[in-house]
């Protein structure tokens, strides 16, 4: 699997980390099937819609995908273990992020994006 080739045609593949590895791939099943795994990375059905870059000095960078029953939102953090949440919609997944600067920063992409309405 050629996870820099996957990634540029925004196709769903995530680098795993030893420390998180169990986590991002439960919230991958929550909405999405894992397709292939090679070493550290796997590959899911999904699109990727948003790609998000780091801030803080904690979080390297961050990706929502659309998958077939719902959405995921996947860190990667400079600092501390990488982290990923699903959920049905978007505003879903969104709630579930445990860093919610991350969540912010990815609603104001998905508004550029026209993906959402903004919040008046």
């Amino acid at each position: 699997m050629d996870i820099i080739a996957a990634a540029r045609h925004g196709q769903g593949v995530i680098k795993l980390e030893d420390d998180s590895a169990e986590q991002v791939k439960q919230a991958i099943t929550e909405v999405s099937q894992i397709t292939a795994s090679d070493g550290h990375a796997v590959s899911f059905t999904g699109q990727r819609i948003v790609e998000g870059h780091g801030f803080a000095l904690e979080v390297n960078c961050f990706d929502i995908y659309h998958c077939p029953n719902g959405y995921l939102l996947h860190t990667y953090m400079d600092k501390g273990p990488n982290w990923a949440v699903a959920g049905q919609t978007l505003a879903e997944t969104l709630s579930r992020a445990p860093d919610q600067r991350v969540a912010r920063r990815a609603h104001g992409l998905l508004i550029q994006k026209n993906l959402v309405v903004a919040d008046h």
